[in-house]
């Protein structure tokens, strides 16, 4: 019997996350745990049993974001794929999730320089590739990846939210990719190959 219930709680789990993950892309504000319900076909109670509040459900949409990073990473090192594009895809997205990043500023401190911290981990080995193969610049550090996502988020609350907040912000995301690459040109139209929004395995 005990098997059936964990398999629910697993199915339940993964309908919440996927239904979350298109709640916290794009426009500005965070959908609240009742519409994600809604959405999932779920009741609230069965939601709150799972994340018994938004910045629980944010912090597990963003741990599968991380995950679907660390993925990312790991088929571009063996598809020699560039690290321009790996970043490309991560200030893409971080455009993109408004409501996400919005959500996570209001979880403690601590709790956001470790999220910022495990990116930057992930980031750091193909990140310290490309200087050495002499593609990006050699004055800069992995801790300032941090310091221009933390920049993209704050461009974005400046722009309104509609069609010209994109075109401005993929003009910012040329901007920065340009600063650190050598001959970058402009890749913002360019997905990595099995890259996708934070949907990667879940279990409950």
């Amino acid at each position: 019997m005990l098997t059936p219930r964990r398999d629910d709680a697993r199915r339940n789990r993964e309908a919440i996350l996927r239904v979350a993950d298109a709640a916290f892309t794009g426009g500005s504000r965070a959908v609240p745990l009742r519409e994600i319900a809604r959405r999932a076909g779920l009741g609230r109670a069965t939601v709150y049993r799972h994340f018994p509040d938004r910045h629980a459900l944010a912090g597990a949409v963003a741990a599968d974001y991380l995950e679907a990073l660390r993925e990312v990473v790991d088929g571009a090192e063996e598809d020699g794929r560039p690290f321009e594009d790996i970043l490309s895809w991560v200030l893409s997205t971080q455009a993109t999730m408004r409501p996400l990043t919005a959500v996570l500023r209001e979880i403690p401190d601590q709790e956001q320089r470790q999220y910022l911290a495990g990116l930057v981990g992930i980031l750091t080995p193909p990140f310290r590739r490309a200087q050495a193969e002499g593609r990006l610049r050699a004055d800069a550090e992995p801790a300032d990846l941090a310091r221009v996502l933390v920049m993209l988020d704050a461009a974005a609350e400046l722009e309104a939210a509609d069609g010209a907040r994109d075109v401005t912000m993929r003009r910012l995301i040329a901007v920065i990719l340009a600063g650190l690459f050598t001959g970058a040109g402009d890749r913002l139209d360019q997905a990595v190959p099995g890259a996708s929004p934070p949907t990667g395995d879940r279990t409950g």
